[in-house]
C-alpha cells in the first residue's frame, strides 16, 4: 500500500472501532461492523495480508483507538558504533526493541527487550526521540506507532550473537549501516539520532 492510502485506511478503521465503542443503536453498530469489515477487505487486496491476520490484528485492540508505543535503544561502544540487532523474521538489522507491554514503563521495556535481544544489561538515561511513525520514511504498516528511542548504558552481561528473536548482534560504524528493517528503524532517524548526541544535546526530539 502507499502511505496516503495506508493512513487513510488507519483512519477509517479507527473510526469504525471508535464507533463500535461509543455507539448503542444495534443499526449503528451494524454499520460500522460493515464499515471495518469492507476496509479489511481492501487492505487484503492492496497487500500481501490475508483478511484473517488483519481481523486478529483488529481484535487485538479495543475501546477508543490509540496508537502503540514502540521502544528502542540507542546503544554506542567506546568507539562510537552502534549495536543493531538481526531480526529472525526478515534478516535485516534495527535497534534492540520492540512493543511496550502492558505493565511495562517505557524504560523498562527497552531494558527488558535489550536483555532478551542481545543478552546485555543495561540502563535507560536519557529519551532521545519521541517519533510519529507516520511522519518518518518507514514502509506503510499497521499498525499507526509512536516511537521513543531511549540512548542506553551497558551494565553488565555478555553480548550474544543468537537470540529466539535475533540472530545476530553487531556494532556498526554510522556510515556503514547494515541493510536496516524499515518497519523498524530507518537509517535518517540513526543519522539523527548520531548527531544529536555528538553535538551533546540532552533536548528531546519529537515527531
Amino acid at each position: 500500500m502507499q502511505l496516503p492510502l495506508a493512513a487513510f485506511l488507519e483512519q477509517v478503521l479507527a473510526t469504525a472501532q471508535a464507533g463500535l465503542t461509543y455507539s448503542k443503536d444495534p443499526f449503528d453498530i451494524a454499520r460500522f461492523e460493515a464499515l471495518r469489515a469492507a476496509t479489511v477487505a481492501l487492505i487484503a487486496s492492496q497487500s500481501e495480508l490475508a483478511p484473517e491476520a488483519i481481523g486478529d490484528w483488529i481484535a487485538l485492540d479495543s475501546g477508543y483507538p490509540t496508537p502503540k508505543l514502540d521502544v528502542r535503544a540507542f546503544i554506542q561502544n567506546d568507539a562510537g558504533h552502534l549495536l543493531l540487532v538481526q531480526e529472525r523474521c526478515d534478516g535485516l538489522w534495527t535497534l534492540p526493541g520492540g512493543w511496550c507491554d502492558i505493565g511495562d514503563s517505557p524504560a523498562g521495556a527497552v531494558v527488558r527487550e535489550v536483555v532478551e535481544e542481545t543478552g546485555l544489561a543495561c540502563r535507560a538515561v536519557q529519551l532521545l526521540a519521541l517519533f510519529d511513525k507516520l511522519k518518518h520514511p518507514h514502509p506503510p504498516q499497521l499498525p499507526h506507532a509512536h516511537k521513543a528511542f531511549f540512548l542506553c548504558e551497558v551494565t553488565g552481561g555478555a553480548l550474544l550473537t543468537e537470540t529466539n528473536e535475533t540472530q545476530g548482534a553487531a556494532y556498526f560504524p554510522i556510515d556503514d549501516l547494515p541493510p536496516l528493517s524499515r518497519h523498524r528503524v530507518v537509517a535518517s532517524q540513526l543519522r539523527t539520532l548520531h548527531a544529536h548526541l555528538r553535538e551533546g544535546r540532552r533536548d528531546t526530539l519529537f515527531d
